[in-house]
């Protein structure tokens, strides 16, 4: 009885060290996303506290090809972060990730420059993503 109860405790010790493993490596979050439109070529996502500290962005493009430059993460307290990203993404790609200085930490906000690459695609989406 002592020996099922002991391979118990190390099967249970063992599922939550992996569960923790699995949390420590952590999902991509969605942090926001802005359409992109052909008169506007600036926006801001707002993220704020509630969503967490982050190690890791990444910028996805969908739906058409678009330009992203001028990158710049505001962190909670107002110290800010500019990544040199000029880039032409094509529909549907976005960059590898993207480490962020320091321990994880709070973003207030992401500010960014864009502009459409082909107006007749249509309307795309940017998309940010933290781990």
């Amino acid at each position: 009885m002592k020996n099922q109860l002991r391979t118990a405790m190390i099967l249970l010790l063992l599922l939550i060290a992996g569960v923790a493993n699995a949390a420590s490596q952590g999902r991509w979050e969605l942090l926001g996303e802005q359409d992109v439109d052909f008169g506007k070529d600036h926006d801001t996502i707002n993220v704020g506290r509630h969503e967490g500290k982050f190690k890791e962005l990444q910028i996805r493009v969908k739906d058409a090809p678009i330009e992203v430059s001028n990158f710049v993460v505001t962190f909670d307290n107002d110290q800010k972060f500019n990544p040199k990203i000029k880039h032409r993404f094509a529909e549907g790609s976005g960059t590898h990730s993207i480490d962020l200085p320091g321990d994880r930490r709070v973003i207030k906000r992401i500010d960014f420059n864009y502009h459409s690459v082909n107006r007749r695609e249509g309307h795309g989406k940017v998309q940010v993503y933290a781990r």
